[in-house]
């Protein structure tokens, strides 16, 4: 890696993120956070907001993202996004020995589901070789912190920074959603990675119990959104599933409120803040062994193997029988609730990261 350079509290620091930054996903919404954080500190540098489709971005997209930081000042503090850093790679070699270059990994884009073994191959040994140019690196989770040890990234040179939980999630109190049909809440991207097929053909091993399931997450895949939707019909869940598409915090809220029990079918998270959401809620959690990363969603939420169809299909026949499971559940949210940080204490986090006074 770059040799690392303690930086003085209070430099300012530019934040380089691949899209528009108002994006309703979880690393946009951890980025935006941090951004919100630097700009009530006084330490915004600037926001450069990429254009393109990253990782995969079109050669002008990742020139203009280039452009960015050879207009950066030596010495400047630069947080690059970890979906723009990989296609950035070339200039931040280039410009990591005058510059003060910082990864912001959400998790490493080789473990993105439904790659193929030579894309898988392709974006490892890229994100690799960038991240050994770095100066520093942040990770949202102590898994992907770990897991960075197979980048040959020196642990030392890594500071976890755990996203907060939201703030109309937390000091709620959830009432049991005992009326019928059960309502099922997923959150998250129409993406392979989510599981959301999963999610469905687990439920529709429950034909005869009374639920209905509400998705939220922007089709980010609009090819494995449409398939989503033909799964749906094909399984004669039309009537019981309601895609909602993206949404505000506002709307976010009135599901929360209105559902019965809180579902991620999901095959990796980098943190999971849709899972820590529903547990500051205080919503009864089922996921997977990959999705619970917080110790706090750990020790909540009730857990099966990744893909595992059956073993989810189990789980939910309990609980969208037996609203006593489903308060039980609650409990444990409740209890676990209180170990999870705000996004106050995760901005002073962050800032003394960027700051590298962690450091040895």
């Amino acid at each position: 890696m770059t040799p690392a350079r303690l930086q003085e509290p209070g430099a300012p620091v530019h934040f380089i993120v691949p899209g528009p930054l108002g994006t309703l996903t979880g690393g946009f919404i951890y980025d935006r956070l941090m951004i919100e954080g630097l700009e009530a500190a006084g330490r915004l540098g600037a926001v450069h907001e990429l254009a393109g489709d990253f990782p995969r971005a079109a050669p002008y997209d990742i020139a203009a993202g280039a452009a960015v930081l050879a207009g950066l000042p030596d010495r400047a503090v630069c947080v690059i996004d970890g979906l723009a850093l990989t296609a950035l790679g070339q200039a931040v070699a280039q410009h990591a020995p005058r510059l003060d270059v910082v990864a912001m990994i959400h998790h490493p884009l080789a473990d993105e589901t439904g790659l193929s073994e030579r894309e898988k191959a392709a974006f490892f040994e890229a994100e690799k070789a960038v991240l050994a140019d770095v100066a520093r690196v942040v990770v949202s989770s102590g898994r992907t912190a770990l897991r960075l040890r197979d980048f040959a990234v020196n642990p030392s040179s890594v500071r976890v920074v755990e996203p907060g939980s939201a703030g109309w999630a937390r000091g709620q109190a959830w009432t049991g959603g005992e009326g019928t049909p059960v309502r099922v809440l997923t959150v998250g991207s129409l993406t392979p990675r989510k599981g959301h097929d999963i999610a469905l053909r687990a439920l529709a091993l429950c034909p005869d119990l009374d639920w209905h399931l509400d998705i939220v997450g922007a089709p980010r895949d609009a090819a494995h959104a449409a398939a989503l939707e033909e799964l749906a019909g094909a399984l004669g869940l039309a009537d019981r599933v309601t895609f909602h598409g993206e949404l505000g915090d506002g709307d976010l809220l009135a599901l929360h409120r209105a559902a019965a029990l809180f579902l991620s079918a999901t095959h990796h998270e980098g943190f999971g803040m849709a899972l820590a959401d529903a547990v500051a809620f205080g919503l009864p959690v089922v996921t997977t062994e990959e999705g619970a990363v917080a110790d706090a969603v750990r020790t909540a939420a009730e857990r099966v193997p990744a893909g595992d169809v059956e073993a989810l299909g189990r789980k939910l026949r309990v609980l969208l029988a037996r609203h006593d499971a489903r308060l039980g559940l609650a409990a444990r949210s409740r209890d676990a609730a209180a170990g999870l940080a705000d996004w106050a204490q995760a901005q002073a986090a962050f800032q003394r990261a960027v700051d590298g006074v962690t450091l040895q």
